[in-house]
């Protein structure tokens, strides 16, 4: 639309796509209209931009007073009290088109540009991709929309977003960055990148907001698997695999607590010693989802197949569930959440505070295993830092992980012989 006008050498009012021009080449596109008539002759008021008004053209005398609206090309159809506040807003539209920066959706009474209709489109947006982090992606935007209300995306730039910043009030430097990173999500891929409805010009420059992040409270390995002692003797008669599901987490450090609800009993593989962890990361699309396979310690092995037998249930259904014991309804999935209770309360039996289950698991774990064996086999263990192209290719751990896990599992006093597979081999 922008780039669609070109002005004519010569020609008088001369129509080139709903505009018009007069002999100087100034655009002349858009009126000024009334819906008063005649008083005399009930005749359509005429606007006379040399007079400043609307007129009848058989009583030049009769001039509106109210009523008065601006169409400007098919997309503006706008109402006005006064004829001054409509004439100031066509001089403004015709300068616009002259400047080349006139968008009709800029002046649409639906608002089709402002901050809250947009971000309703971008929250559909986000939700196709089924997101794990989608709700805060949601009251995100929906706190930002509350601020910005129908305002122009063009017309909001650095100093308004510093401005919602700080009314979020009392709230964390990294919550800020959050919305912050939020919002330049909004503008620059979505309205920018995916959209196209704004151009590079009309991005707005983004606050940087600097924090740091607080390190979980740890624990020594020997504490921590006081706190696992008594979580089982807590849970395992109840429901066993609340333990398992634990003591998982201490032995598999590339595990976080929310990958254990989606383990189903069909990607556990006894005959090889593996499990495999479908979209362990924040992304829950389903094609193509990202993969991490688990080789076994020998006495999860055994574990494992003493529950199943304990616990028959379909391929489908997930392995770590409620009993009918535990209180809760029977083959329901555990919930990270309940797993943190009850690991909240084992921690409270033992007077330890403060400590989280991601802390007492995978941090603590990270720690002794750097302590132990040095920071590059805790990296890979940990799987912080991996090499994509040959995660395409081998998604099973190698052996230097397993033995890494054999080694942390020995730290904790599991009875695990290191060179069994060395010896059977010869």
């Amino acid at each position: 639309m922008r780039n669609s006008l070109t002005y004519p050498e010569q020609g008088n009012n001369i129509p080139v796509f709903g505009y018009k021009f007069n002999p100087s080449g100034v655009c002349m596109k858009g009126n000024i209209y009334t819906r008063q008539k005649c008083t005399i002759c009930e005749n359509q008021l005429i606007h006379d931009e040399r007079r400043g008004g609307c007129f009848c053209e058989s009583h030049p005398e009769i001039q509106a007073g109210k009523e008065f609206y601006i169409k400007f090309g098919k997309e503006i159809n706008k109402r006005f009290r006064t004829y001054e506040r409509a004439y100031h807003y066509l001089i403004g539209l015709r300068y616009e088109v002259e400047q080349n920066k006139f968008d009709a959706r800029d002046h649409m009474a639906s608002q089709p540009l402002s901050f809250m209709n947009l971000s309703k489109e971008y929250l559909k947006f986000k939700e196709k991709q089924k997101l794990i982090t989608y709700r805060s992606i949601e009251r995100y935007l929906n706190k930002a929309s509350e601020f910005f209300g129908h305002k122009n995306v063009k017309e909001i730039n650095k100093k308004e977003i510093n401005h919602f910043l700080e009314s979020l009030g009392s709230v964390s430097d990294k919550t800020k960055a959050n919305y912050a990173s939020q919002i330049r999500d909004f503008f620059y891929n979505f309205l920018y990148e995916e959209e196209e409805i704004l151009n590079l010009i009309d991005l707005p420059k983004m606050p940087k907001i600097r924090y740091e992040l607080g390190f979980r409270n740890i624990i020594d390995i020997e504490t921590r698997e006081k706190i696992v002692e008594r979580f089982k003797e807590r849970t395992y008669e109840k429901n066993p695999k609340l333990w398992l599901a634990i003591d998982i987490l201490c032995a598999y450090n590339n595990l976080r607590p929310g990958d254990l609800p989606r383990l189903k009993e069909g990607d556990i593989n006894l005959e090889y010693g593996v499990l495999t962890f479908w979209r362990p990361t924040k992304s829950k699309q389903k094609k193509n989802p990202p993969v991490i396979r688990i080789r076994l310690l020998d006495y999860h092995i055994d574990e494992i197949k003493a529950l199943k037998q304990q616990y028959p249930a379909t391929e489908n259904m997930p392995f770590f569930r409620h009993t009918a014991q535990s209180g809760k309804r029977a083959d329901t999935p555990l919930s990270e959440n309940y797993l943190y209770k009850q690991w909240k309360k084992a921690c409270s039996d033992l007077e330890i505070h403060d400590l989280d289950l991601y802390g007492g698991t995978r941090h603590s774990t990270t720690t002794a295993t750097a302590m132990e064996l040095g920071k590059d086999s805790a990296r890979k263990f940990s799987a912080h830092h991996t090499d994509k192209a040959f995660d395409r290719y081998c998604q099973i751990g190698d052996e230097e992980t397993f033995d890494t896990a054999q080694i942390m599992a020995k730290r904790r006093g599991k009875i695990i012989e290191i060179d069994k597979r060395k010896k059977e081999n010869k």
